[in-house]
């Protein structure tokens, strides 16, 4: 009895583990990093994909976004920096803005949304992040 309650609890903190490791959370700064890499990459697939008119690949790219900065919100949250959090839920409200303008055909809201999402990239870089040598971005000393 003792040896199957052992292994049901070892079974519980290995599932919790891979759960954790699956979500897809950011955790440190280097995830943050990372993340960021992937929206910056992520974006500019997108730019290439609304001019090419391939809504496949702008809503795939839309979607990929809008989770990823659910993720960056999360990490501003945890990190009590409510002002980022905000910033990062906007992202995800314009990524979502652009999968329903291309979904509805609404065209004239693409471009405007596509705007706002830059923007909110680029509020947020100037308040919380800096370049680095080599170049890229990290998150500006004292901010976390």
């Amino acid at each position: 009895m003792r040896r199957h309650l052992l292994m049901v609890l070892a079974g519980v903190v290995v599932a919790s583990l891979v759960g954790i490791a699956q979500s897809g959370e950011i955790s440190s700064e280097a995830d943050y990093d990372a993340a960021m890499k992937e929206v910056g990459a992520t974006f500019g697939a997108l730019r290439s994909d609304m001019e090419a008119r391939d809504g496949e690949a702008v809503l795939a790219g839309t979607a990929k976004l809008a989770d990823l900065f659910e993720q960056v919100q999360g990490f501003w949250a945890s990190h009590d920096v409510p002002a980022a959090a905000a910033i990062a839920t906007e992202a995800a409200e314009a990524a979502r803005a652009i999968t329903s303008a291309v979904e509805s055909q609404a065209f004239q809201e693409i471009a405007p949304a596509r705007d706002a999402l830059g923007g909110t990239c680029q509020s947020c870089h100037n308040e919380y992040r800096e370049p680095v040598d080599g170049g890229g971005f990290r998150v500006k000393p004292g901010v976390l």
